[in-house]
């Protein structure tokens, strides 16, 4: 949607009946984009950029620096906007004039790929000169990218992914396989079922009860047998653990240090939905299925043994998130890479007594500084390592198991689960804010992107 405050005149050369526009370029009845110098066509081009960042996942301060940068590229004097969750409101200027438009991306969701590749294209641009048409040429050609990942990875991505949190969760192993297996089936069905184009919290309701009922029903014969207990809560949670929405979550957080409250509220309010949604459905089967709500007794291991089984299991549940979050190659192995070192340090810590939302305070600026440095190397997106390298940190255990707790009348318990994942969630948000407030100059500054 397009409105001009201005009402503004046709430029000379423009012609109001000309029916050439840039490729890929919406039509507007305000101002032909067939034009490359019109204040419209370019307006245009700089907020697809940040509709295609948005779509992404991207924070909404990163998408203001990227479009206020493709505007200087393309000769405008300023552009100015409000990025919430799902839309961008901006104004652009150019000799004199100014348009406001509104954009709102088809599809919020995480694609580290287009992130990656748009944000280069973004650091590429000269300072000027750049044409809307070469904008929407390199823009198309990235909206075009298929998923770097097949369907079978992406699944075994989900059931690496919650075998490990099953793991971290101090699950035994046939807990973990158990988990692993269902969550594969869970993200076959869920990625089945985004093809239809589906509300989000349907999706993943649905996903969650696939994933959960299949899990019990993996765990019945092991159950009878007396070789797992009957709580066993540490595996049937990690099974929909790959359904946490830790994008929109740790950026929310970010976007809130900020000072971006309309973003970074939206983005918290759609992981709570999502979380909550989740956690209901788990509930229910795990009710319907007469499980018991209480957590079963956790794997001991020596110290020794376990610090480096964590480790490998940290490194694989990161990989397969960035996985699912279409990420390269050399991004998911950087960003695993990133959480080993983070998370052996938090497990550390809480080893040696210190409170877990200190130790992951800790852990997630060490992240964020990790994180920066392999960005400024190599030219990555920094959010695109941090955020999944957060991710196997997110409690996303003492979230579901919290509310299923206070579902089944455990008022005591359910209530402090849920306060230690809250403060561990804000410990983990602060300690990346802290990270880019250390290492980033604009991020000090109060000025936003203009």
């Amino acid at each position: 949607m397009t409105q001009d405050p201005t009402e503004e005149t046709p430029h000379p050369h423009e012609d109001p009946a000309d029916p050439d526009r840039a490729p890929g370029a919406p039509s507007t009845a305000t101002s032909p984009l067939g034009i490359p110098d019109s204040l419209t066509v370019r307006s245009e081009a700089a907020a697809a950029v940040g509709e295609t960042l948005l779509a992404s996942g991207m924070a909404s301060y990163r998408v203001k620096v990227a479009m206020a940068r493709t505007a200087r590229a393309l000769g405008l004097d300023s552009f100015t906007a409000i990025v919430t969750f799902t839309d961008i409101t901006a104004t652009a200027t150019m000799d004199g004039r100014y348009r406001t438009r509104i954009t709102r991306p088809d599809h919020v969701g995480v694609n580290v790929d287009h992130l990656h590749r748009t944000v280069r294209m973004v650091e590429e641009l000269p300072a000027r000169g750049t044409t809307a048409a070469e904008i929407y040429g390199w823009l198309g050609s990235i909206r075009a990218r298929r998923p770097l990942h097949s369907g079978p990875v992406a699944v075994l991505a989900a059931a690496v992914a919650c075998a490990a949190f099953a793991f971290l969760n101090q699950a035994g192993p046939l807990e973990m396989l158990a988990a692993g297996l269902a969550a594969g089936v869970g993200q076959a069905t869920r990625r089945a079922v985004q093809r239809r184009r589906w509300n989000h919290l349907l999706v993943t309701v649905l996903a969650a009860v696939v994933t959960s009922a299949c899990y019990l029903l993996l765990t019945q014969v092991p159950v009878a047998l007396g070789l797992i207990g009957p709580g066993h809560l540490g595996g049937f949670l990690a099974s929909v653990l790959f359904l946490v929405p830790g994008f929109p979550l740790i950026t929310g957080l970010l976007d809130l240090v900020r000072g971006d409250y309309s973003a970074g509220l939206a983005r918290l309010t759609y992981a709570a939905v999502i979380i909550a949604g989740a956690a209901s459905a788990v509930w229910s089967v795990g009710l319907a299925a007469g499980i018991d709500p209480a957590p079963s007794a956790s794997l001991v291991l020596p110290f020794a043994v376990e610090w480096p089984l964590r480790a490998l299991a940290t490194f694989a549940g990161v990989l397969g998130f960035a996985i699912l979050f279409n990420s390269p190659w050399r991004i998911a192995l950087a960003a695993a890479s990133v959480s080993v070192l983070a998370n052996s340090l938090r497990f550390l810590l809480t080893e040696l007594g210190a409170p877990v939302q200190l130790a992951t305070l800790g852990a997630t600026a060490l992240v964020g500084v990790l994180a920066y440095l392999l960005a400024r190397r190599y030219r990555l997106p920094r959010t695109a390592i941090s955020v999944p390298a957060v991710v196997i940190m997110i409690p996303g255990f003492a979230m579901y198991g919290g509310l299923a707790l206070l579902n089944a009348g455990d008022l005591t318990g359910g209530v402090m689960l849920l306060q230690e994942a809250l403060l561990t969630v804000l410990a983990a948000g602060m300690g990346l804010a802290l990270a880019h407030l250390a290492t980033s100059p604009a991020w000090r500054l109060v000025d936003h992107p203009h």
